[in-house]
């Protein structure tokens, strides 16, 4: 009989780990994210995993409260890629300072500038990060707007509303990537130039679908 009771308890604490197990498979749950203690620490991760085009890594550092804040998040590392990939290509043909004459012409701030971080500089250095509570500011790039950071278990950074426009900001992403990635196609190329690549992009970008 001890046997018998003892096969049992067996079965069931294997049932109840296979059910946990498809749980956090499922919800994404389990143990939080590493590297995210402080916002320094979490600025760092983030600037590693954009260099190095490690979503899951940025994703983690993204605080995400939906469906539409996931596909946000993801529009949003895809924009940041395609704008080094364009950084990088404009400075190769037009010297150093065609990143900048590109930014320039364009006349505004481009969306989500805080995120397009100078490379082989530590940001989470030179960051100026503002503690209050569970809730951050962090001034990365200069003439853009401050990174919302939060605390929840884990800092993470809050670039959406936690409202409806989420939605918007995802498809003004996609808008903005599509215009980055057409004009790194054309660089050095029939002429054109970092400002004529920039009133491209921008009137690609803010175009509707």
């Amino acid at each position: 009989m001890a046997r018998r009771y003892s096969w049992l308890v067996v079965v069931g604490l294997t049932l109840v780990g296979i059910f946990i197990i498809n749980r956090v498979l499922r919800t994404g749950g389990g143990l939080p994210p590493v590297g995210q203690d402080s916002p320094q620490a979490l600025l760092r991760k983030a600037q590693r995993a954009l260099a190095e085009g490690n979503r899951a890594a940025f994703l983690e550092c993204v605080a995400t409260r939906s469906g539409n804040h996931a596909a946000a998040a993801e529009a949003l590392f895809d924009y940041v890629r395609a704008a080094y990939a364009l950084r990088d290509a404009l400075r190769e043909i037009y010297g150093k300072d065609g990143w900048e004459r590109f930014v320039a012409a364009q006349g505004m701030p481009a969306p989500f500038a805080a995120f397009i971080w100078p490379r082989g500089e530590d940001v989470a250095a030179t960051a100026k990060v503002v503690v209050e509570g569970n809730q951050a500011t962090a001034e990365v790039v200069p003439d853009a707007e401050p990174l919302a950071l939060r605390l929840e278990g884990v800092w993470r950074i809050e670039p959406f509303p936690r409202g409806s426009g989420v939605r918007g900001q995802r498809e003004a992403l996609a808008r903005a990537t599509e215009a980055l990635r057409k004009a790194r196609e054309q660089v050095g190329k029939g002429g054109a130039t970092p400002e004529s690549l920039a009133q491209e992009a921008r009137k690609q970008a803010a175009a509707e679908p």
